[in-house]
């Protein structure tokens, strides 16, 4: 890997969230510890975007790449492999791959692709059994074994998080870079009073809904809780390690909060989370995993009631999930699909 240049590409903005420059970062920050030298080509919200990478240290070109130039792109820079993290950018970018005959690695949640390329990673706990629904990857890296978590998350050690059944719990409620359904300001909203509470509300680098989290923040006051509002927190970590529980989307988060021990409520809030979320809920991993769009308001507010006072089945789950998730993901990304 040492000298080697791998180009990354994804975009971030409020419809799409941030999940997939989030991994890729965790993918740029091991290719530069292994001596490699990583390209990010990022589209989007530019302005999300730069400041997603100034935040951590990452130096990104933002544009509105089209496929054409993407390829050129890689060409000039004579590239070991491009790594494509968004399924519409993969399928108009991998055939301009090929023409050139650069390798290209795919990041995907869904399964079901056909494309022709070097390697497909699905990090879902459910992936292992979409493997025949990617007949075009000569390799298929799939399941938590291959969770890409970035330095930020890393740096904690694996169970760092140590929950407490205390009367006054802390509980993270997060959902996603840019929460685009405005699940954030609804959960809050409608946290139960017979349990005082201190709540740590996230509202990522795309969030917009500022006032309507102000006012769902007031309403969560008075009915007794205390709630610190953190805007695109440079070390979400550290909130995570320090909460007793997280009520969030059924994204990336929840391989971070498995990693670091922080049992979670959560819910499928696209469409590339209903799955993922359906199959931890089965095995005991998350409570919750319905999808958003279906709820009305009794239904959360009793959810958030019944996770919020089951210690002993938040302590279950925290255990389930923990045994699935390592530190190591991105290096074996690394290692196996894009060294090797």
């Amino acid at each position: 890997m040492r000298g080697e240049r791998i180009l990354f590409r994804a975009d971030a903005s409020h419809e799409l969230g941030f999940g997939h420059v989030a991994r890729l970062t965790a993918l740029i920050e091991e290719v530069e510890a292994q001596g490699g030298q990583p390209i990010a080509a990022f589209g989007g919200d530019a302005p999300s975007v730069v400041s997603w990478a100034r935040d951590r240290g990452i130096e990104i070109a933002v544009n509105d790449w089209t496929p054409t130039q993407v390829a050129h792109f890689a060409e000039e820079q004579r590239v070991r492999a491009v790594v494509i993290d968004g399924r519409e950018i993969a399928d108009a970018l991998v055939p301009k791959l090929a023409e050139r005959r650069i390798r290209a690695v795919l990041i995907d949640d869904k399964g079901r692709c056909p494309l022709a390329v070097a390697g497909v990673v699905n990090h879902n706990f459910h992936a292992p059994s979409l493997a025949a629904t990617y007949p075009g990857a000569r390799k298929r890296l799939l399941g938590r074994r291959y969770l890409m978590l970035r330095k930020e998350i890393r740096r904690f050690m694996r169970g760092s998080c140590r929950p407490m059944s205390a009367d006054k719990l802390r509980v993270i409620v997060t959902f996603g870079g840019s929460d685009p359904i405005g699940a954030t300001t609804r959960v809050v909203r409608l946290m139960p009073d017979d349990r005082e509470l201190e709540l740590v509300v996230i509202a990522g680098p795309g969030y917009r809904d500022d006032e309507a989290l102000r006012d769902a923040a007031a309403a969560a006051r008075g009915a007794g809780h205390t709630v610190d509002i953190r805007r695109s927190p440079a070390d979400p970590g550290e909130l995570f390690v320090s909460a007793d529980a997280a009520i969030c989307s059924a994204g990336g988060t929840l391989g971070e909060l498995a990693y670091l021990g922080c049992p979670a409520l959560a819910y499928a809030i696209a469409s590339d989370q209903v799955t993922p979320a359906r199959y931890q809920v089965r095995d005991g991993l998350i409570a919750g995993g319905r999808t958003w769009a279906d709820l009305d308001d009794d239904t959360i507010r009793s959810d958030i009631h019944s996770f919020l006072f089951d210690d002993t089945g938040r302590n279950r789950q925290r255990q389930r999930a923990l045994a699935t998730v390592d530190s190591d993901g991105a290096r074996r990304v690394v290692d196996e699909a894009l060294a090797a």
